[in-house]
């Protein structure tokens, strides 16, 4: 497993804060880092897999990535990610627990991540591209620099109390991490659209516009990518992680993961050994 080091990212040890873009998002390898980010999704979809768990995200959604964590993001659409990378090993002169509130939306459980409108990423946008003016790295402007990372991090966390639950591309967002917290389990699609006040034909239709998968593919999807990663991290047989990820069928699992991934359960295991 690959890890990202401050060294590689940041222009010295001391500095805080770095940025780094990513059109479309290439980093599908699992990995983890000595720093910590603040991503926003610019631009896409796709599942991102952290701690084990696959969780599908779009464009406006925002999440916070700790030093601890591993994760990569599974091929599912062309992301473009915006990364604001936080070095833990250096302190903000003027800031204090600005990481309490990052943790609110810790990327390692899908309830957590926000999401934002068009106009409020765009107001994000702006921040970060002041934030990473060049004149910003003078001493002289630190004030002006930690006071606008923190007016972004408000903006963020702000954005998910004012979030309109009529507005159906938030639903949709709640609708997802849902799915991803309960993928294993069997759904229920007419109760599941009426707990998010959707109609079961709009659920359907968004669901495949955004993820380009329909419903049911889509809930396979998320349960195979899990079982991707149990089979090369731990000593579970195939029949074990079958019945674990939502398959009653060893078969008929066995038959799936090699339809999405190109070699049986039993080969991804020798794959890794």
């Amino acid at each position: 497993m690959n890890k990202l080091e401050v060294s590689h990212y940041f222009p010295n040890e001391q500095t805080k804060l770095s940025l780094y873009s990513s059109d479309p998002e290439d980093n599908n390898c699992v990995h983890s880092h000595s720093f910590q980010e603040l991503v926003i999704v610019e631009e896409g979809h796709g599942l991102h897999v952290i701690n084990g768990k696959p969780i599908f995200i779009q464009q406006g959604d925002v999440f916070f990535i700790c030093e601890n964590d591993v994760h990569f993001y599974d091929e599912l659409g062309t992301l473009k990610l915006i990364n604001i990378l936080i070095n833990p090993r250096a302190e903000f002169v003027y800031l204090t627990k600005i990481e309490d509130l990052l943790t609110t939306i810790a990327g390692n459980n899908a309830a957590n991540y926000g999401w934002l409108t068009p106009e409020t990423k765009a107001h994000c946008k702006r921040l970060i591209g002041e934030i990473f003016l060049e004149d910003m790295y003078l001493p002289a402007n630190q004030a002006l620099k930690e006071s606008l990372f923190f007016n972004l991090v408000t903006s963020i966390l702000y954005a998910q109390s004012q979030a309109e639950y009529s507005n159906t591309r938030y639903k949709l967002h709640k609708l997802l991490s849902h799915l991803q917290e309960n993928c294993f389990s069997e759904i229920d699609w007419q109760q599941l659209a009426n707990q998010f006040h959707l109609t079961q034909r709009t659920t359907f239709r968004h669901i495949k516009e955004v993820t380009g998968l329909t419903p049911e593919n889509y809930l396979r999807r998320l349960r195979l990518v899990s079982a991707r990663v149990k089979l090369r991290e731990t000593d579970m047989t195939v029949t074990e992680v079958a019945f674990l990820c939502g398959f009653t069928n060893s078969n008929h699992f066995t038959t799936s993961y090699k339809k999405v991934f190109g070699v049986t359960p039993s080969a991804e295991r020798k794959l890794v050994e």
